[in-house]
């Protein structure tokens, strides 16, 4: 909960500033130079517990992600995990507010900020009992013009996860999009 109390707040702070300063930007413009960035590194431990608690959130009755010992007769080492379970991640980062922080670094108004796209890949299943080392770079930053006026700016965040041999498991790709006034 703390989480979404920080983004509210956030989002007011823009409000209020935007009435102040006459309804103009002032203090917020995407930094098109954190392009081509690493924002952070970290490890994400894959544990049990959560991934049963996942499954259980998204409503996947999939023992796969439940039975350790169904999971084995299946040819997993342990539990599977639940494929948008990656972005999970963050709740393993040092601060509870990590995105929100991370799209303000580079300069987003979050009052006018949404999520555009999420995809998830893999190069191997991923399985409870694992700790991954993950990487998450800032892409392209670009502009468009909106279909309601105003120019469109989007962010391409890429976060990458290796296993213990320092080979590429999984990657996530995320679209932030600030929109046009």
């Amino acid at each position: 909960m703390p989480q979404y109390m920080a983004f509210i707040q956030a989002c007011l702070r823009q409000v209020e500033q935007r009435q102040i300063y006459g309804g103009k930007r002032y203090g917020f413009m995407v930094k098109k130079e954190k392009a081509g960035t690493r924002y952070a590194e970290f490890e994400w431990p894959v544990e049990r517990g959560k991934i049963r608690e996942f499954a259980g959130a998204i409503m996947d009755p999939n023992p796969v992600y439940r039975d350790r010992d169904y999971a084995q007769s299946k040819g997993f080492d342990d539990v599977l995990i639940p494929v948008t379970f990656p972005m999970s991640f963050v709740h393993h980062m040092d601060s509870e507010n990590f995105i929100l922080e991370m799209t303000q670094s580079i300069g987003m108004e979050t009052a006018r900020s949404v999520h555009g796209e999420f995809e998830v890949s893999y190069e191997r299943p991923i399985c409870a009992g694992e700790t991954l080392r993950g990487e998450m770079d800032i892409g392209k930053i670009y502009e468009k013009e909106g279909g309601r006026g105003g120019k469109m700016t989007f962010v391409e965040v890429e976060i990458k996860f290796f296993d213990h041999e320092d080979k590429l498991v999984a990657r996530i790709r995320n679209l932030h999009i600030e929109r046009g006034k």
